[in-house]
């Protein structure tokens, strides 16, 4: 794995390259600025496989970084992982806005570095076989190849607006009480799914969660929420803003949208897919129970509604 650690301390970098080589990770270049790093994704020929930023840095931050990162077309998608302070982490939202995939605390801990890294590699795994779905989509001839998997969370080709699952969590983890109370979610169950994925070749299911993250873009008509697909089926949203619409509102306007493509599922022999709204869920003031536990009960909503909603609409986790 190539990697690119960026901090404007020339002491911490040389201690981090030695922890990364004492886990197994030598090929590593670092850059004491921002200004720097792009320089050296843009003209070194070099492509990197994941790239480690200091969060606070003299004039170019990692919030900062992470978007110019980003904009490069090489680098859209590889994954960033900020390194901070305890006490920084609130900073640490700005960089998950604008694309960052995971953080790391200083003083460094080898073995947070070692799960962090690791994690790493495993979403490169999976980007590579994600890759090949990808080259494979369209090409008729070889979409009988194509294997999906229908419980494992994948970023879907082509949805622009949707982040890595992992990535989501990981954002939850670094939210404090008061910024975890204001946030919720509410998941979108494909009702059919199961059947679409028995029925279908793997290219035609991969392209069907295209059509729905596509669609539920369309309804939500705002930014202001983080999309991701969890598998099985089911589309997470996370947001600190009042979605503005029902969760019976979101259902129709979704499905309505689908239906636009019944042609092209019948010529198939594929139902058209359709959705549930689960109800929106947040955190208990001062629970215990862990950060991501409000994803696991927005799916639990979407994929088995209660009979009746609660009166302001939403579950407690």
């Amino acid at each position: 794995m190539r990697i690119l650690a960026i901090d404007d301390d020339p002491v911490f970098l040389e201690l981090l390259a030695g922890m990364l080589k004492m886990i197994g990770y030598a090929q590593v270049t670092t850059m004491p600025s921002g200004e720097e790093a792009l320089h050296e994704l843009d003209f070194s020929g070099m492509l990197y496989d994941c790239i480690l930023s200091d969060m606070q840095m003299p004039d170019m931050d990692g919030a900062a970084l992470t978007a110019a990162i980003r904009q490069r077309t090489a680098y859209r998608q590889t994954p960033i992982l900020m390194i901070t302070a305890m006490n920084g982490k609130n900073a640490v939202d700005d960089a998950f806005a604008a694309g960052a995939t995971d953080y790391i605390t200083k003083p460094l801990d080898i073995i947070e570095l070692r799960a962090r890294i690791g994690m790493v590699d495993r979403l490169l795994a999976e980007r590579r076989r994600l890759a090949e779905f990808a080259r494979l989509v369209g090409q008729r001839a070889a979409a009988a190849e194509i294997k999906a998997e229908f419980d494992t969370p994948i970023l879907i080709p082509g949805f622009d607006r949707g982040i890595e699952f992992l990535a989501m969590e990981n954002y939850l983890l670094t939210l404090g009480v008061k910024r975890m109370y204001s946030t919720s979610a509410f998941a979108i169950n494909i009702k059919n799914a199961s059947i679409i994925f028995n029925k279908a070749t793997g290219a035609t299911y991969v392209q069907m969660l295209g059509d729905v993250g596509a669609q539920i873009v369309d309804a939500l008509k705002t930014e202001d929420v983080m999309i991701s697909y969890a598998g099985s089926g089911n589309f997470v949203c996370m947001t600190e803003r009042d979605p503005g619409q029902s969760p019976d509102d979101l259902e129709i306007l979704i499905n309505i949208g689908l239906m636009d493509f019944e042609t092209i599922y019948a010529a198939d022999r594929l139902p058209v897919p359709q959705v549930r709204v689960g109800e929106p869920a947040r955190s208990a003031f001062l629970s215990p129970t862990k950060p991501t536990r409000i994803l696991e009960r927005a799916i639990q909503s979407a994929m088995n509604p209660p009979e009746k909603r609660s009166k302001n609409g939403q579950m407690v986790a």
